[in-house]
């Protein structure tokens, strides 16, 4: 059962209630002096603006265009700008008593000018201009629809070409390059020896044969070891001889099962591949 609901011969007896206090409420100390000057400026606009201004009627509101605006003068001043180097220097010189600069001769008015007779000119141009040939054009729609065939792609324009169906200049190019460096490739194959040489059937035999020797002094030697391997260096030497023999085992394996083999050419080897 809940807390609240349970007996408590406790809770017979009724209990003060203890009254919160409350802090006091903050004060500014300049409430009086604030208050003081409310009351003394509250009704000093009581009306609309001062008793001794003298308001316009009604009948005299604010219109457009009706107010004198005087802007302030502003006297006009001449800016100079700053002389260049070169209208300083040309000063100088005509102030020490040198020649003036030569200038630009100014045009004649009484020189005939040859004026152009552009009328002429468009005349002559429209005649000897060469007449464009007529469009292939072709009504698609009842309407008056008009496309120009050519225009529009359904003209057969690649067909009367002259390298029409042939192959593009490029790819040959391309085609010669790719021949031209095959061919070098080549010929830098030949000129190198080849890689590998070719084992022939005795070598192949007397190597197998030898392989097998080595195994049977390895083999000999692991049977001789102890049966106990209790020390650090009977266990490596015994490992050691397990790996030799399996490395033997393949080599003579792999030798039994191919019967052509190829080696790597050492660089000083003067033998060709058979």
């Amino acid at each position: 059962m809940p807390a609240e609901c349970q007996e408590n011969i406790k809770r017979l007896i009724p209990r003060p209630k203890t009254p919160v206090v409350k802090p006091p409420m903050y004060r500014s100390v300049y409430t009086d002096s604030i208050r003081r000057a409310f009351k003394a400026n509250k009704d000093c606009h009581r009306t609309m603006g001062y008793a001794e201004v003298q308001l316009d009627p009604p009948t005299r509101f604010l219109k457009k265009h009706t107010r004198k605006v005087v802007r302030p003068f502003v006297e006009k001043t001449k800016v100079t700008r700053p002389k260049s180097s070169l209208e300083e220097m040309a000063e100088k010189k005509i102030a020490e008593g040198c020649e003036k600069i030569p200038r630009k001769p100014l045009p004649d008015p009484n020189e005939n000018k040859i004026r152009k007779n552009i009328k002429q000119i468009n005349m002559v141009d429209v005649i000897r201009k060469v007449p464009p040939l007529t469009k292939h054009r072709v009504q698609d729609t009842r309407n008056g629809h008009i496309i120009v065939l050519d225009e529009a792609g359904l003209e057969p324009t690649y067909v009367s070409k002259k390298n029409f169906g042939k192959t593009p200049v490029y790819i040959l190019k391309m085609y010669k390059e790719k021949e031209k460096a095959r061919i070098m490739e080549n010929e830098r194959i030949k000129a190198i020896k080849p890689p590998l040489r070719y084992i022939p059937e005795h070598e192949r035999n007397k190597l197998l044969n030898g392989l097998k020797i080595n195994w049977a002094e390895l083999q000999k030697e692991f049977q001789l070891l102890p049966m106990i391997t209790d020390t650090l260096p009977k266990m490596k030497k015994k490992t050691m001889l397990e790996k030799q023999l399996k490395d033997l085992e393949k080599d003579i394996d792999l030798l039994e099962r191919s019967p052509a083999l190829y080696v790597c050419r050492d660089a000083d080897d003067g033998e060709s591949v058979e």
